[in-house]
């Protein structure tokens, strides 16, 4: 038998203005939200591995023709833009 009757104790008091922030769930409920939130990491790390495709192969490029003065890169403005659009569906959806 307990010591105390927490139906009785908890009328005593409005819980409505004790909310610590916090609630409670079922085993099932909590596993669900486990398995969703490691499928989102999976998706954010193909992502980014889909954006290191796209970028690291042209910071490589400019690295290696660092000593060189002046980049020759005509037409640019398509191929840039092609680029980020590419990154922005990855990064935004």
């Amino acid at each position: 038998m307990s010591l105390i009757d927490f139906d009785k104790l908890s009328q005593e008091f409005n819980l409505d203005d004790n909310d610590f922030g916090f609630s409670a769930v079922s085993e099932e409920e909590y596993n669900s939200a486990i398995n969703k939130t490691a499928e989102t990491a999976d998706d954010y790390k193909t992502r980014l591995k889909e954006v290191e495709k796209m970028v690291i192969p042209f910071l490589t490029k400019l690295h290696s023709t660092g000593d060189k003065e002046y980049i020759y890169w005509p037409n640019r403005k398509p191929a840039i833009e092609k680029q980020i659009e590419k990154i922005l569906k990855l990064t935004r959806g």
